[in-house]
């Protein structure tokens, strides 16, 4: 333990060691100021290799007023920086975990590729919990069309867009004390006008209003649940409907009344139409990476297609844009699907360009009775003329799931993959 403490310590990159150095470089700066001043000799030795850049020509007083300021100046600077270095230390130790290697995982963070992430559901948040540890610079952009849930309720009543989806992506992203997110996930049981609501729905909600705007809102409640990079709602339109039709021409309306469609879904649209946030669409604008995808198909993905903007906007990025296939199908949503399926309705609805398709490659048992199968990687898809990926990204303890990190580590390796084969084609 302790020789790793020592090597992340002398890492660099980290920036304590700077400012400690800046901290002993101001400090003898003042010392010598000090020492200018009253006119008393620091060293016949030392003194004079330093009369060239100490402003010997000056009269005592006024050297030495020099150098105590920049001597202050610089040891004020570095305290504050150290200062602020603990304070993050202090906040990683009370979550258990070591001051050194949090601020490791800072800089790791700092210098990571600029992802967005389209998506929404569970889906969007398993893969935000891998990509936190791997950049900072991280944006989630998350469907609006729920209508289920303490969502659902908080939508009719309040007319306020549907918060579930973007508090779990917030948590996702979490670098809060555990006490601070268990609050944010709690929920409240029983029979009363609480009962089924998420203190963080609630939380949201209120900011909502306070904020003056949903996007506002995610921004105030940063400062109880500080997060990696951002979550931004697809749209701040309060008033979008997912609706579908089903192969039989049943027209169902709503996100929980397709997740539960009783026949193939046809399509799906969204009534009035919507645009897509400024935010959102700065965000894709300024990527290096774009990650579709993984969750619900037809509620979680596809919605966020349908807003204006935001298909072109994707188009328009040269950065590498991946769609993550589903490890296993959905029931009601895609039944039967293989990875071509998965493709062929996103790009159906959507026609936004995929220049990648990542799949699962590895087959583990499911649970008996969870009405899914798996999704297995093909090696080619007639049609496609993207990269198809494969990689071993099931969650072995949960296998109808991604596993958060294997997920993010395939999503960088293609993207460092992609950024070489530019550079040797340029």
């Amino acid at each position: 333990m302790l020789k790793r403490r020592i090597v992340l310590f002398l890492r660099p990159g980290i920036g304590l060691k700077r400012w400690l150095a800046i901290l002993a470089a101001g400090i003898l700066c003042f010392g010598l100021g000090l020492g200018f001043a009253l006119a008393t000799p620091v060293s016949p030795k030392v003194l004079p290799l330093f009369r060239a850049v100490t402003l010997s020509g000056l009269p005592a007083v006024p050297r030495g007023a020099v150098f105590i300021g920049i001597g202050t100046a610089l040891s004020g600077l570095a305290l504050w920086q150290v200062y602020r270095l603990i304070i993050s230390g202090a906040t990683a130790g009370r979550r258990k975990v070591d001051m050194l290697a949090s601020l490791e995982r800072q800089r790791k963070q700092g210098r990571g590729l600029r992802v967005v992430a389209i998506g929404g559901g569970t889906g969007l948040a398993t893969l935000l919990r891998g990509l936190k540890y791997e950049t900072g610079n991280l944006t989630a952009i998350v469907a609006i069309t729920d209508d289920g849930g303490s969502s659902g309720r908080l939508r009719r009543d309040l007319r306020i867009p549907p918060p579930g989806d973007v508090r779990n992506c917030l948590v996702a992203l979490s670098e809060a004390e555990p006490l601070v997110e268990s609050l944010f996930n709690y929920r409240f049981d029983g029979s009363s006008s609480l009962g089924g609501h998420s203190l963080g729905n609630l939380l949201i909600a209120a900011l909502y209003e306070l904020g003056g705007g949903f996007e506002q809102s995610l921004q105030l409640a940063r400062e109880f649940l500080p997060i990696v990079g951002q979550v931004v709602p697809a749209s701040s339109e309060a008033n979008l409907v997912l609706m579908g039709e089903t192969v039989s021409g049943q027209v169902l309306r709503g996100e929980s009344a397709i997740g539960h469609a009783p026949d193939r879904l046809r399509r799906v649209w969204i009534e009035p139409h919507g645009a897509a946030s400024a935010t959102a669409l700065e965000a894709i604008r300024q990527a290096e990476l774009i990650v579709i995808g993984p969750g619900s198909l037809y509620t979680s993905i596809i919605p966020n297609f349908l807003l204006a903007g935001l298909r072109e906007a994707v188009a328009a990025s040269p950065a590498p844009k991946v769609f993550v296939c589903n490890v296993a199908t959905q029931p009601h949503e895609t039944d039967a699907f293989g990875p071509s399926d998965h493709l062929r309705v996103f790009l159906d609805h959507t026609g936004a360009a995929v220049t990648h398709l990542l799949v699962n490659s590895r087959a583990l048992p499911l649970p008996k009775g969870c009405g899914q199968t798996l999704v297995i990687g093909e090696p080619s898809i007639p049609g496609f003329h993207g990269t198809v990926v494969l990689a071993d990204v099931i969650d072995e303890s949960f296998p109808t799931r991604h596993d958060p990190r294997k997920l993010a580590s395939a999503l960088l390796d293609l993207a460092r993959s992609s950024r070489r084969g530019v550079l040797q084609t340029a």
